[in-house]
């Protein structure tokens, strides 16, 4: 399975392997996108009553994803959703 983002700084679709390539990514987005670094935007988040952020980037793929669309690419087309709970529910104990 492949994530993606739309990256509306840079005009296009980026895809990633893992969820854990998409959030680090965000290290070159958010700069580009809000003019700060990803540690003030997340403390930003927080002050906004967001809660902290985990080692995953659970809260702040979640935040970002009402400003770019984040999603799986599927069938060669790109669906919207929360990667995060995707990523989880295709683990082998799930099954077919």
């Amino acid at each position: 399975m492949k994530f993606y983002i739309l990256d509306s700084t840079i005009g296009k679709y980026v895809t990633f392997n893992t969820v854990t390539e998409l959030v680090s990514y965000f290290n070159f987005l958010i700069p580009r996108a809000f003019k700060q670094s990803r540690q003030e935007f997340v403390q930003n988040l927080i002050d906004l009553g967001h809660g902290y952020d985990d080692p995953k980037g659970i809260m702040l793929t979640r935040a970002l994803s009402e400003q770019f669309n984040i999603g799986v690419v599927r069938d060669g087309s790109y669906m919207r959703t929360d990667v995060h709970a995707i990523n989880n529910f295709q683990k082998a104990e799930y099954g077919d």
